[in-house]
């Protein structure tokens, strides 16, 4: 009886023994798991951040492409809408600026766009002829010691065909509101103004030409 008693109690202390020693392997295994857990939210987590990094610097490098596009737009814009590149040339004591140029088949046109009228205040307005255009010269011409004078007969604008086109009558420049150069010969001092010759529409080339008794005058228009 006795020894069945001790062998009752041995094969108890042996269970005991055996479930304590599982407990542990779960709590080993639970905590292995766990671990693995963590380590792979951290790497997910730093791919994560790697990845909206990323994103982000190509965010910022198709922003900035785009700013530089548009900056270049801008400039070729402002490239485009400047006016003439005024240059002053002398010849035979007579110093010539072209300060702008502009053609258009109606000047109404040009003198908004020029600002010296608005569309409201507009009520003057000249159409060019059929297959011509207007082309609008402002000049600056100075006397500086010359003995001969400006005759308006000889300032003409020719084309690249070899037409020649002579100052037109624009007394009207003053309902446009536009600072005319004078018409009458210019014998000293200065002058300054707009004046029109109506070239051919498709006419290419074209220059502005002054001829004196020994030197000539040319600028490319």
């Amino acid at each position: 009886m006795r020894n069945n008693k001790k062998l009752f109690l041995i094969a108890g202390l042996i269970s005991v023994s055996m479930l304590t020693g599982c407990g542990n392997a779960t709590e080993k295994e639970d905590d292995t798991k766990a671990e693995t857990s963590a380590a792979e939210s951290t790497a997910e987590s730093t791919e994560a951040a790697e990845t909206e990094g990323a994103e982000s610097e190509d965010t910022m490098a198709d922003s900035s492409d785009a700013e530089t596009a548009d900056t270049a737009t801008e400039d070729a814009k402002s490239e485009e809408s400047k006016t003439f590149d005024a240059n002053t040339v002398s010849v035979a004591g007579w110093n010539f600026t072209v300060e702008d140029v502009q053609k258009s088949k109606s000047l109404e046109n040009v003198s908004v766009e020029l600002g010296y009228t608005d569309v409201e205040t507009n009520s003057f307005k000249k159409e060019a002829s059929d297959g011509k255009t207007f082309c609008m010269i402002k000049m600056k011409i100075e006397k500086d010691g010359s003995t001969e004078s400006i005759d308006w007969a000889n300032m003409k604008v020719t084309d690249a065909d070899g037409n020649e086109y002579e100052r037109m009558e624009d007394e009207f420049l003053s309902d446009l509101g536009m600072m005319r150069m004078p018409g009458n010969t210019l014998n000293f001092g200065t002058s300054e103004g707009w004046m029109i010759y109506e070239v051919n529409e498709d006419a290419e080339g074209l220059t502005l030409n002054y001829s004196f008794n020994e030197e000539e005058y040319h600028c490319n228009l």
